[in-house]
């Protein structure tokens, strides 16, 4: 049985690192969404990293409906005031 499970993420860098660490999974195919889509799912979620990537991945969920993964390294530098931040 073949799974797709839709990537939220507008980077192709990141696609392409998500299906190597899978690619031996050949049941699951990997693919993003366009980054406008990327906008409409990530516009207006604020919080700390856990909280941002919890509503994060239930919005995607709502427009997606289906098997959905998302990524988000929220690097913050205390020197630069928090910045860039999820």
């Amino acid at each position: 049985m073949s799974v797709t499970v839709t990537f939220v993420t507008g980077n192709a860098k990141k696609l392409e690192e998500v299906t190597a660490i899978l690619g031996s999974y050949s049941s699951i195919h990997v693919f993003c969404v366009d980054k406008i889509l990327v906008t409409l799912i990530c516009q207006n979620i604020r919080g700390k990293p856990r909280v941002y990537c919890e509503r994060k991945c239930l919005s995607a969920l709502k427009i997606i409906n289906g098997p959905t993964l998302v990524e988000d390294t929220c690097l913050c530098f205390n020197a630069l005031q928090g910045l860039p931040g999820i």
